[in-house]
């Protein structure tokens, strides 16, 4: 199941554009009614089709997000644990190599992760959102990495794991991704800047610029078999998001 529906993607993209219902309306040529009634979540396809071009949205790929889901490889070593939050909880990771245990944010309830990785040598935080920080206390005897301590285009190497520090401010700033390699295949965790089918809502018009500028030159420049690790909703890949996500169409 997606963390967005074709509904929620409208309706961040009108917030990041600051186009109000009004003026979207009379851009595309229709009634201010058909678009509130697609922010219900009632699939109008003319209306959709009439009103995503002028929010720089793919049309088409909206309307297909209700049978979009993504399929991405069992890497050894990535574990995805989810906690409560929201309609489907918040994701936080584990990358496990040899005796090295990394945490990637925290979630609203480390008991999974402390189980997985009761010596985790490291935790990396994406960005500073109650739900992706809740538990940082439970992990007293680990480095602590925090997006305020970073830079984009920093390496670290960890045993036999390297991580490549990324910008992906726009949902939250700072925010950053971690690009990890050494693993069977390449691996990034985005927190909130992209999800399956979607992205991070942002809270202002330069914020969502920043937010497409970061993900289209940070994450979607990846090769193509990068497994995506987002704070919400299912693991993707660049190839999937570029051929299905509605805000990444060209």
């Amino acid at each position: 199941m997606l963390e967005d529906d074709f509904n929620d993607c409208i309706s961040k993209a009108i917030r990041g554009h600051g186009c109000p219902i009004v003026s979207l309306a009379k851009l595309a040529g229709i009634p201010e009614r058909s678009i509130t009634d697609c922010l219900q979540g009632n699939e109008n396809t003319s209306a959709i089709r009439s009103i995503a071009p002028h929010l720089q949205l793919n049309a088409e790929r909206l309307l297909n997000l209700k049978n979009y889901r993504p399929h991405t490889p069992i890497v050894p070593g990535l574990t995805q644990v989810t906690s409560p939050f929201g309609h489907l909880g918040v994701n936080a990771y584990v990358i496990t190599s040899g005796d090295l245990n990394l945490i990637f944010d925290t979630g609203t309830d480390a008991s999974d992760l402390q189980l997985l990785a009761p010596d985790a040598q490291h935790v990396f935080i994406t960005h500073e959102h109650p739900d992706h920080v809740a538990e940082l206390n439970s992990f007293t005897t680990a480095e602590i990495h925090r997006p305020a301590q970073l830079q984009h285009g920093d390496q670290m190497r960890i045993a036999d794991l390297s991580i490549h520090i990324l910008d992906v401010a726009g949902h939250a700033s700072p925010a950053f991704a971690y690009l990890i390699k050494g693993l069977e295949k390449d691996v990034c965790i985005v927190g909130d800047a992209i999800f399956a089918g979607s992205i991070g809502g942002c809270p202002s018009t330069s914020a969502y610029t920043t937010a497409l500028s970061n993900i289209r030159n940070h994450i979607l420049r990846l090769p193509g078999d990068t497994i995506l690790c987002p704070g919400h909703g299912p693991m993707t890949t660049v190839t999937q998001e570029l051929a299905h996500n509605p805000f990444f169409a060209s």
